[in-house]
Order: structure tokens, then sequence, then C-alpha cells
């Protein structure tokens, strides 16, 4: 629903068309929703009263959403008056609709009535522009520089404007042009470089930036997005150096430096940039972005007791805080501190809301509160039912780990039931009858996964090492192995899946090779439990014994370890 403004020029004669629509209204011959219908009866007899009509047609189909024919209305209305305003305002409209034929039309009539308007000239230009001639839009656009009386305020400008169009090669080219006339405004090359970086063009930026530096070389702005565009360019050392130099000459610059603490993090150099932040935050402690950023780049670097302390302080100071405090509870996991854990994560009320509540789910499902683990599960399925396909993975996910078979196959059947064909239910579903010994089942869904996504690699590798583990169908679940080990050659899980098909071959030699790369790639139970196999199988008992033990270290209780060991070496 839109409302525009009538021309004050117009006042006067908008005001007896008007008169003569309320007391129609007011008799209650017609009503609101009649407008156009009455408007269309007024008799047109003569040029103003047209206009009026036009006007009044353009107000009405407006406020009801009806762009194309007041679009029509004031185009009709602009050739009958010599007020801008009406130019102005149907040149708007076709923005707004996207019509760029008529726009440049509306633009140009703007201008011819009013040529010491900006926004005409700017609107002509950007038509122009869209229309592909180039030349008249840089005459339009030399215009607004000429009219602003301030060059740099005016590439300011136009550099805004000409980053919103979609032929951004034109627009570039276009401001470089411009730029050629103004080779003493910082502005000018500023603007060119800053829309070349946009494009993705860092090396015209580079170029821009080193013109206009040539010329203004105190120019701290345009030493900056030279520095940005040498890291875009993939001049790393170049663009971090330049940074450098200029927070050096600057040290309390500390807008510069923390513009080259977020440079050195786009670099993917987090140590330093921690660096960085830290000296920043010592400028501004009570800075929540500059803590937080500050607490991210702690965490990457592993200190996890640092980081700790500053997501404290942000949620002492009541700021950031559902970042701060999902933050703090996948801290306390990590240190293995699953109440508190629980405690922040129960406190998150944002964003990250449903992934808080997911954490809350497998930490309870893991401290064996299976009950309330599931509570937490269905209430973020009932409260995002957007989210339900996910919900039910991980309240499956749940009960496989506490090893409540039964139940999670009574789970995914019913998710299945309401999600019929679900790749990631079924690919679920199947985990789960692999773990009950039901072969068939297992088999039946894979495949059902397979038909839909023939290359996927982890359905694949699921079917195959069931065939291989499971059956005596060896050669056939090989098969599916290596097609999953083609797609993802590094693929621990698949590399642990070739060594134990190997194994069940008698290639025993094979079979050490790859559960060897899966182990160093993967540290887990059941892949020790397999190159423990293989090694005793091999009759190097004391190394199978070696991995055993660090496969106790990683989990104790893992089932198919545990089998190993009791069938093995009791």
């Amino acid at each position: 629903m839109w409302k525009w403004a009538v021309p004050v020029s117009l006042f006067g004669l908008l005001l007896a068309g008007c008169a003569v629509v309320q007391e129609r209204s007011a008799d209650g011959a017609a009503s609101a929703e009649d407008r156009p219908r009455i408007l269309e009866m007024q008799p047109r007899i003569a040029e103003d009263e047209d206009l009026i009509y036009q006007v009044l047609l353009a107000e009405f189909a407006g406020s009801r959403g009806q762009v194309s024919t007041a679009l029509d209305a004031y185009l009709k209305a602009m050739h009958l008056t010599d007020d801008p305003q009406i130019a102005a305002r149907a040149t708007r409209i076709t923005m707004y609709a996207n019509q760029d034929a008529k726009g440049l039309q509306a633009a140009e009539r703007w201008v011819a009535l009013d040529s010491e308007t900006v926004a005409a000239w700017q609107a002509v230009g950007v038509f122009r522009l869209r229309d592909d001639d180039s030349k008249g839009a840089e005459d339009a656009f030399r215009q607004v520089i000429i009219l602003m009386d301030d060059p740099g305020m005016a590439f300011a400008q136009l550099g805004t404007v000409l980053a919103g169009e979609s032929n951004r090669r034109r627009a570039l080219d276009t401001l470089q042009s411009l730029v050629e006339g103004y080779r003493d405004v910082p502005e000018a090359h500023l603007s060119y470089a800053q829309l070349a970086l946009r494009t993705g063009n860092a090396r015209r930026a580079i170029d821009a930036a080193e013109a206009g530096l040539k010329r203004i070389p105190d120019s701290r702005e345009l030493a900056m997005l030279r520095a940005q565009a040498l890291v875009e360019a993939g001049r790393v050392e170049a663009g971090v150096s330049a940074l450098r130099a200029l927070s050096e000459a600057d040290p309390d610059d500390h807008d510069l430096r923390l513009y080259l603490a977020r440079t050195l993090v786009r670099a993917g150099r987090s140590v330093e940039a921690l660096s960085e932040f830290r000296r920043a935050l010592r400028n501004d402690p009570e800075n929540p972005d500059l803590l937080y950023a500050t607490g991210i780049l702690t965490l990457e670097t592993g200190n996890v007791r640092d980081a700790r302390q500053y997501f404290l302080q942000l949620n002492e100071q009541g700021r950031r805080l559902d970042d701060a405090r999902f933050l703090l509870g996948q801290i306390a996991e990590d240190m293995d501190q699953s109440g508190e854990a629980l405690d922040w994560y129960e406190k998150v009320e944002g964003d990250n809301f449903v992934a808080a509540s997911v954490r809350r789910a497998i930490l309870l499902g893991d401290m064996g509160r299976v009950a309330a683990a599931r509570d937490e599960v269905r209430q973020l399925r009932e409260e995002f039912p957007e989210e339900a396909v996910r919900s039910y993975l991980i309240e499956g996910e749940v009960l496989r780990r506490n090893e409540e078979f039964d139940a999670a196959r009574d789970l995914y059947n019913e998710a299945i039931g309401r999600h019929p064909g679900n790749v990631d239910l079924l690919y679920g579903r199947a985990l789960i009858a692999v773990y009950r010994g039901d072969v068939e089942t297992a088999e039946r869904d894979l495949r059902r996964v397979l038909e839909d996504e023939p290359d996927n690699a982890n359905a694949l590798n699921a079917l195959g090492y069931t065939l291989v583990d499971l059956t005596d169908r060896y050669e056939e679940g090989f098969d599916l192995v290596r097609r999953a080990h083609a797609l993802e050659p590094e693929n621990a899980a698949i590399l642990d899946s070739m060594g134990w098909a190997h194994f069940r071959l008698g290639n025993y030699e094979e079979a050490l090779d790859y559960l060897e790369r899966a182990f160093e790639r993967m540290p887990d139970a059941e892949v020790a439990a397999h190159l423990g196999e293989v090694l005793w199988t091999m009759d190097r008992r004391d190394e199978a014994r070696e991995i055993w033990r660090r496969g106790e270290e990683l989990d104790a209780e893992h089932r198919t370890l545990r089998e190993t060991l009791e069938r093995l070496d009791p």
C-alpha cells in the first residue's frame, strides 16, 4: 500500500476535483472502492481537467497497489503540465516498477523541466547506463558533479549509486571515465577503487588506489583500500605490510588497528589478528564487539580458558548475550563440565536457541537422561516445525547412543510416516537396523536412498560395509565401498570400510594399509578394533594389544571393540 504527496502547484485544482468525489461519497452513492470508476465518469473538457483526472487516477491506483495503472497515469500527466514534480514522481515510480524504458522517458522529461536538480540528472544517468548508452550516462553523471558543487561528495554518491547496478563492468568503466576529469579529487579515486573492489576487480582497485596516492600521497582512505585490495588479490603479505606501516605511523588510530586485525582474520592469520585485537581491546576494554571477536580468535588458537573470560565479561555486561552464553556452553562441554554446559544452553533465547536445544538434548542423552533428552527434542519439534526432520535425527541418535534400538526403530518409523522418502531419515533407520542385526531392512532403506542419490558416498559406504560385515556377500559389498572411496578417497570412515572389506577377502596387507590410514585420520574405538584384529590375524599380537589399548582409552565401552576383545583376547 502506498501514497504519494500531491504536487503543491496542483493543490487548488485537486481540491476542486476531490470535492466532487467527497460529495458523491457523502451521499452514499459511491464508496472509496468506486473512486477510479467515478473518476472515469468525470467530464474531461479541458487540459487542466485531464491533468487532474490523471493525477487522481494515479493516486487512487497507487493506494490500491496498482502500480502499472499509476505509472501510466503519471506518464500521461507529466506531458500535460510543466510542473517538474509530476515528472519526478513518474521517474521514481518507474524505478520502483523496474520499467527502465519508461524511466528514461520520465527522467529526461524531468531534466527538461528542471535542469538544476541533481536527482533528475542522476536518474537520467542510471537509465541511460541501463540502455547501454555509456556516453549519455557519463554526460548525465558529469552534470551531477557540476551541480553538486562538491566533486568529492558527488563521487561518493555516484559510487554508491553505481554499486547497485547489475551490469557492474559497464558501471565501473563509466566511473573510470568520470575520474579522468577529476584526478586531483581523492574521493574520485576512492569511489572508483571501492567500486572495483565490490565488483571483484581487485587489480583495478589497486591501480585506482595507487593512481590516487600519486596525486594525494597522504590519503589514509586510499592507502587502506589499496592494502585491502592487495589482500583480495592474493598478495596478503604486501597488504598486511602496508597496513602495519600505516598503523605504526599512527599508533593512536584504534580504528586502523582494528581494520588491520580484521584484515588478518580474512587472510587466515588468526594468531597475529588476535594480538592486534588484544591491543585494541586495551584501549577500549568494554567494547562488546571487540570482546566477542577477541574471544572467538582466542578459541581458534586453542586457549579455551582465556576465551571463556571474554565471554563471561560479555555476559556480565549483558551484551551479545545469545552468542556469549551459547559459546560458554560449548566451552563447558569441551571442559567436560556437562552440568554447567546445560545451564548455559538453557539461558540461550535468541538466534542460537535451536542450536542450544540440540546441544542440550545430546548432552542429556550422553548423561543417560534419555527421557529428558527426548522431551527437549519433542518440544523443539513442536515449537519449530521446520526443524522436524533434524529433531527426529537427533532423537534417534540419542536412542542409538543409549542402545535403545527398538525405540529408535519405532521413532524412525513414525518420522518416515510423516516425511516419506526423506533420505536422511531412511539412512538413520538403516543404521538402527544394522545395530539390530536386521540386514534386510538396512539394505532396503539404503538402496532407496541410492535410488534418489546414486553418488551418496555415505549410503554406498554404509551398505557396502553392512554386506561385508554381516553377510558373506563380500565381493558385492566391496564394490559398493570402492565406489564410495572413489567419491571421497580421504574419508576416514570409508578407509576403515575399505580395510575391513580387504580383511574379509583375505587381503591382509591391503587391509592393514587402509586401516592404519583410517586410524591416523580418525582415532576411533571401532577402527582400533578392526586394525587390532588384522594385526592379530597377521600374528603381530603385541601391536594388536597396543592398538586395542588405545581404543579403550578412546571408548572402553564401544560395542565392536568389546566384542572383538572378548572373542580374540579375553
